[in-house]
């Protein structure tokens, strides 16, 4: 496999006000075709830096791509590592240095002598044009490998990479097809999903397995890379993503790029179901998640963000027996709750959440993190109780998504 290294230059990014992007950018066009990045390294303004991580990823990668350093000021170096690095003059190119000039003459503007510092090209490199920017790229090539200088901005790099870069990469590389199957999976902890699946993912070597672990989300990624057969990478992958959802059951909810509340959505859409929530530790989350979804109002009535016991009992119709006796946190005001909802609204499903989110607030019978979930339908409540680890934003994305999940699998078994 052809293996990559990406170098972001700026002394700007290492600092906290300024985040490097351009990588996660090249990585999926890499990516994309079978290529491997291996390393990713971001270097301050300076040439000697600049020219040692150059020499490095030489010795390592076939592919290395610098971004940033192209400009026209005295700490834009990148052009002049690059060619004491690669023993390389560096020759100011006429037709860049009449570009420049008459760039700057459209507009109006006198072009500064510093400006001819981007004329500059490493003896035997290509010119990139960059119809974005003032910094053209460069391209060379030294012994195996293959060298790209990219400006910074990414409105300037990225379409250079699709215009100029990844031609290129075609042309000189044995590049590989690169086939991926993606499985989504909710309410699993991550290391469950993989004590699971490992003997299954183990058996197939040939595929490369990634597992992603988000609040509430383990994302499964299975990646095959060969040269054009399709057909093959096909069953090594279907069978693989077969087992596993044999294994997992209903927990996976996708197998696309998806969001759980656009499963939920389309689930509520198809039944001709409509939901509306009554939220206390979530406040208003899962509203908030169900709202992301353009459309919802199809099927989302709305919520109660009902955080006191006053606006519980007074708005939603919890009994205040039920509150002195069992506490706001508890089975029976969820399932009171999520009834009260459905009366409220007209909807014919309700979901609530009460729990303590923290980081204060948690007793011995009642820590941080416990968490009780009700789901009314047909005059009908069940409850569920979680306890969820974390901090505070954590326990309440948490909660909102197993919330989510709970009513998917509901809706699954829904008949009306």
């Amino acid at each position: 496999m052809v293996t990559a290294e990406i170098i972001a230059v700026g002394s700007e990014l290492l600092t906290p006000s300024r985040l490097e992007t351009n990588s996660l950018f090249l990585t999926e066009r890499l990516n994309s075709l079978g290529i491997l990045v291996e390393r990713k390294v971001v270097v301050g303004d300076r040439e000697a830096t600049l020219s040692e991580s150059l020499r490095a990823a030489l010795q390592r990668s076939q592919l290395v791509l610098l971004t940033g350093g192209l400009g026209p000021t005295n700490d834009d170096l990148t052009r002049e590592a690059v060619a004491a690095c690669l023993g390389r003059e560096l020759r100011q190119d006429p037709e860049i240095l009449n570009h420049l000039e008459r760039l700057y003459e459209r507009f109006g503007f006198q072009m500064a002598e510093n400006n001819r510092r981007q004329a500059l090209v490493p003896e035997g490199a290509e010119v990139l044009p960059n119809p974005k920017g003032t910094a053209p790229g460069l391209f060379l090539r030294e012994g195996e490998a293959l060298v790209f200088l990219l400006p910074g901005p990414p409105r300037e790099l990225q379409p250079m990479v699709d215009d100029q870069v990844l031609p290129r990469l075609t042309r000189y590389l044995p590049i590989r097809r690169r086939f991926v199957r993606h499985l989504r999976v909710a309410s699993l902890a991550e290391s469950a999903v993989d004590a699971r699946v490992e003997s299954l993912y183990k058996a197939q070597p040939q595929v490369e397995t990634t597992i992603l672990s988000s609040l509430g989300i383990i994302d499964l990624f299975f990646t095959w890379c060969g040269r054009d057969d399709e057909a093959l990478a096909s069953r090594h992958l279907d069978r693989l993503v077969q087992q596993v959802r044999q294994e997992l059951g209903s927990s996976v909810f996708t197998d696309r790029q998806e969001e759980l509340e656009v499963v939920v959505g389309r689930q509520l859409l198809e039944r001709g179901l409509r939901l509306a929530t009554a939220e206390s530790c979530t406040g208003g989350l899962i509203g908030k998640l169900l709202t992301d979804v353009d459309g919802s109002s199809r099927y989302f009535l709305g919520g109660v963000v009902c955080y006191s016991n006053e606006l519980k009992q007074n708005l939603l119709g919890v009994r205040p027996e039920t509150l002195e006796r069992y506490g706001a946190v508890s089975a029976e005001t969820a399932s009171e709750l999520a009834q009260g909802v459905c009366r409220l609204t007209g909807s014919e499903i309700g979901l609530s959440v009460t729990g303590i989110a923290g980081p204060t607030g948690g007793s011995d019978e009642k820590p941080v993190g416990t968490v009780y979930f009700g789901l009314s339908s047909k005059g009908q409540a069940q409850v569920k109780h979680r306890r969820i680890p974390g901090d505070r934003e954590s326990v309440r994305m948490r909660a909102a998504r197993f919330a989510l999940d709970w009513l998917r699998t509901e809706l699954e078994a829904f008949v009306s």
